[in-house]
């Protein structure tokens, strides 16, 4: 039930987070005034931005939920996967568009942009955020619920007794 619940998150994330990342994207094709263009491109690109990050927070969330109930990572694993690929797309693709845009328009006085390195640091610290909360939610969950140890073998005096009875 816990990977269905993930599962459904996930599929859920992906699709709106695809229609929020293809909003900002469709105004850079406008042909109105570059300024309204920048101010509509700049108001769906904050609502993206916005949406990846507490999606990827809520899919953390039941991604830790499961772990804890499964003792099975994959959902942690996918939720750090979704929020690297829309961090990518979002300043490698969409960003990078935009800066293009606002030179061709003359919007813009640079010839760098620091939006893939940023989301690179992103990602990195999201990938180190994700194996540490895996390694504290399984010490965790190895505290509240102990393994118990199997006897491989009985103890000379049991073996004794067993056999005399």
């Amino acid at each position: 039930m816990w990977n269905k619940i993930y599962s459904i998150l996930l599929v859920v994330a992906v699709l709106i987070m695809g229609i929020l990342m293809y909003l900002p994207y469709s105004w850079l094709g406008s042909v109105t005034d570059p300024k309204i263009i920048v101010s509509n491109y700049l108001h769906y690109a904050n609502i993206s931005w916005t949406f990846l990050l507490i999606s990827s927070l809520v899919l953390l969330i039941a991604g830790n939920a499961l772990l804890f109930k499964t003792r099975q990572s994959w959902a942690l694993w996918a939720s750090f996967l979704y929020f690297a690929v829309f961090m990518i797309l979002q300043t490698f693709w969409l960003q990078e568009s935009f800066f293009q845009y606002k030179k061709a328009s003359g919007l813009a006085d640079g010839s760098f942009s620091l939006g893939a390195f940023v989301g690179v640091i992103f990602v990195a610290l999201g990938a180190i955020f994700v194996f540490f909360n895996q390694y504290l939610v399984k010490r965790m969950q190895a505290k509240m619920f102990p393994q118990t140890a199997q006897i491989e073998q009985l103890p000379e005096q049991v073996r004794m007794e067993k056999d005399s009875i």
